[in-house]
């Protein structure tokens, strides 16, 4: 059904009747309009669209357990790291006590007894001592083709 608009006419005062056409129900623009897809058939999924989504999940299972393994070998390495540090500090002050002892126990009687210096001081006569020779080994000859009889046999 049209519905009837008036407008006023320059030539007379009476109003002029025109037809105005309805809004359409619903109008859809053309750019909205739903795009074709094709249904498959049946409910199967096809095998390589099946492989693919298997794929991918599980890659993303395992780039979450790489992640995963990266975070627990750093607080692995950050722990080792650590403690190799207090190792490495407890070695030196070790070494630093055991140096303490050592002067301590070998410089106690020297030190008493000296009384000017404190210290070793060198030798003043030194004498030169001539070498010996070790004694000469008497070496193994077989007497037949077999090694000599031994006690642990």
């Amino acid at each position: 059904m049209q519905s009837l608009r008036s407008a006023p006419n320059s030539f007379s005062q009476r109003a002029t009747r025109y037809p105005q056409p309805a809004a359409p129900a619903l109008a859809r623009p053309t750019h909205l309009a739903p795009v074709f897809i094709s249904q498959p058939k049946s409910r199967l999924i096809p095998w390589p669209v099946r492989m693919n989504k298997i794929l991918r999940t599980s890659l993303m299972a395992m780039c979450g357990l790489a992640i995963l393994g990266y975070g627990f070998d750093v607080a692995a390495s950050t722990e080792v790291s650590k403690l190799q540090e207090q190792a490495r500090r407890l070695s030196e002050q070790n070494t630093e006590l055991s140096a303490q002892l050592l002067r301590v126990i070998s410089f106690q009687g020297i030190a008493d007894c000296v009384s000017a210096r404190k210290a070793l001081r060198v030798p003043e006569q030194v004498m030169i001592v001539k070498e010996v020779l070790p004694p000469a080994m008497v070496p193994f000859e077989p007497r037949k083709h077999h090694l000599p009889v031994m006690s642990g046999y």
